[in-house]
C-alpha cells in the first residue's frame, strides 16, 4: 500500500526563501510525518523518539517524481538522494546505515516522522526513506507499512559517505568513514561535500569542498543549499535556525534554510532543524 503525501507550497531562490513565516500556513515538521494512509486513525503529526534496541524497523518510502517536497532539516524529498526521516530519533544530519537482504546503504536523517499511528499499524518502528534505499536493498522503487519489509538501522559516524556502503556492506560492520564533511556554524552540524550554506556571519554563500569552505557568488549548481528565509514579521531576511513568532497567527516557526517549518519548542528554544540561533517573539 503506497502513501499519499500532502503537498507543501514552497518557493526557493538562490539567495533566500521567499515565503515569509506569516504565509507558511502549510508549514509542518516535515514531509514524512504527513505520510498517512487515510484508513488509519489516531494520527496527530507526532513521531516516536524511541530507538529500538535491536535496530529493526519496517521500511517505507517517501518522495520521488510528482512528490518533490521540502524536508524539515533542509533538502528535498525528490527520490534522487540518500535521505531518511527519524531526525526526531537521531538528530538532523545523522548518518544511518540501513541493512537488509545482504546489502547496505547509508542515508542522512533529514526529516521528521513517520506518525506514531503508522508505526502502531505496522506493529514495529518505521524508517521512512528515499526510494533509492528500497531500490538498492530490495530492487523495488517504493514500500508501504503494510508490506512489512524489515531492515536493520544503525547510526554511524557523520563522516561516513552516503550511498551504497563501502566494501559492499551487509556484514554488520559500519562502512569506513572516508567521506568529506565540513562543520557549519550556521547550521550547527556537519554537512556533506558539495553542500552550500549562506553564512549567518556575513550572508555570503560558501560550498563545502574537500573539507573546506569555499566562497561562491550563489547557490547555483550546489548539491543542496541552505539559505536565508524572508520574515514578513521582522521585515528582513534571516539565517537558518532563526525562530520567529509570526505576527499573523502568533505561531512560532523556524527557518530551515529553505522554508519556514514548525513546531518550535519555545521553552527549549529548539525547532525542526535544531537549536534556535535567535528567538524573536512578538
Amino acid at each position: 500500500m503506497r502513501f499519499h503525501h500532502l503537498l507543501l507550497t514552497i518557493t526557493f531562490c538562490a539567495t533566500a526563501c521567499t515565503v515569509g513565516e506569516d504565509e507558511a500556513v502549510d508549514g509542518t515538521a516535515g514531509v514524512s510525518v504527513t505520510t498517512i494512509d487515510r484508513s488509519l486513525s489516531g494520527c496527530h503529526g507526532k513521531a516516536s523518539t524511541t530507538i529500538p534496541a535491536d535496530g529493526r524497523y519496517v521500511i517505507t518510502t517517501f518522495g520521488g517524481p510528482g512528490d518533490h517536497q521540502s524536508m524539515s532539516c533542509g533538502g528535498f524529498a525528490d527520490g534522487t538522494t540518500w535521505y531518511a526521516a527519524s531526525r526526531q530519533r537521531y538528530g538532523c544530519g545523522a548518518k544511518l546505515m540501513i541493512q537488509a537482504n545482504g546489502k547496505c546503504v547509508v542515508a542522512s536523517a533529514l526529516d521528521y516522522g513517520p506518525d506514531v499511528c503508522v508505526e502502531r499499524a505496522a506493529g514495529m518502528p518505521i524508517i521512512d526513506a528515499s526510494p533509492l534505499v528500497s531500490k538498492e536493498l530490495f530492487g523495488i522503487s517504493g514500500a508501504g507499512w503494510s508490506d512489512h519489509i524489515v531492515v536493520t538501522v544503525e547510526e554511524v559516524d557523520k563522516s561516513t559517505p552516503l550511498g551504497i556502503c563501502q566494501g559492499g556492506g551487509g556484514g554488520g560492520e559500519p562502512p569506513p568513514p572516508t567521506g568529506v564533511t565540513c562543520n557549519s556554524a550556521t547550521l550547527d552540524r556537519d554537512v556533506d561535500e558539495g553542500t552550500c550554506v549562506q553564512a549567518a556571519s556575513d550572508a555570503e554563500w560558501y560550498q563545502c569542498q574537500a573539507g573546506q569552505w569555499v566562497g561562491r557568488s550563489s547557490s547555483a549548481g550546489c548539491a543542496v543549499a541552505f539559505g536565508y528565509c524572508s520574515s514578513a514579521t521582522l521585515g528582513i531576511d534571516v539565517p537558518p535556525r532563526t525562530c520567529v513568532q509570526a505576527a499573523s497567527n502568533s505561531t512560532w516557526y523556524q527557518c530551515n534554510g529553505q522554508a519556514w517549518v514548525k513546531p518550535v519548542d519555545v521553552a527549549g528554544e529548539t525547532g525542526p532543524i535544531g537549536t534556535c540561533s535567535t528567538m524573536n517573539p512578538l
